[in-house]
């Protein structure tokens, strides 16, 4: 099982050499009960659409739950679909809390941390149990390659971005020359304006 405890826990788990604690109920309930403290700024960092991957394959949520979360009129802001993924969670009790745990130390550490009080561990024991050393391989190696997509894609905007940058700043330059032509343009018609004047007096006079 997973290393995560509440806080208060660490002394019994040095006697017990530092072996991951038991997942007791009431030690769930009493996380839970924190969860809901942080409910809402939860729902406000918590992404969805990256948890559920890591959920499913923890066996915790299934294909309809997800489509439930990530897709359902009901919940058309990620606020919403965080608070209900919430929900689903805390209702597959323990394993939920521990799935739960168990994704915010790979996406969000600082909220495990705070949670927890403990660094994150990164055990992922629940893909172990239910999908052994090869359903954790295959999860990692998925998520390498989002991250590499995120990357290239990344990397396209920032190309895009900076191609749109030459060009506003070529049609910035070009302005500026109009500009200038254009006040050069103007001077020359105030000094032809003012010659005008002066030869209209001295012709009147």
């Amino acid at each position: 099982m997973s290393g995560v405890m509440v806080q208060g826990e660490g002394d019994a788990a040095q006697d017990e050499g530092c072996s991951p604690p038991q997942w007791l109920e009431e030690h769930c309930e009493e996380l839970w009960d924190r969860v809901e403290g942080f409910r809402h700024k939860l729902t406000r960092i918590l992404n969805p659409a990256k948890l559920t991957p890591y959920l499913r394959q923890c066996k915790v949520i299934d294909e309809q739950d997800e489509d439930e979360v990530l897709n359902s009129t009901q919940y058309p802001l990620r606020i919403s679909k965080a608070g209900r993924l919430l929900d689903i969670l805390r209702g597959q009790g323990q394993r939920g809390l521990q799935a739960f745990m168990e994704s915010l130390e790979f996406y969000h550490p600082d909220q495990y941390t705070q949670l927890t009080g403990q660094k994150p561990t990164q055990r992922c024991s629940l893909i172990l149990d239910e999908e052994g050393p090869e359903g954790l391989t295959q999860f990692l190696l998925l998520e390498v390659r989002k991250l590499r997509e995120q990357l290239r894609n990344s990397r396209l905007c920032e190309r895009r971005l900076s191609q749109r940058c030459r060009v506003a700043e070529e049609e910035r330059s070009r302005a500026e020359r109009k500009a200038h032509g254009l006040r050069h343009d103007n001077l020359q018609l105030e000094r032809l304006r003012q010659d005008w004047e002066s030869a209209s007096r001295e012709l009147g006079s």
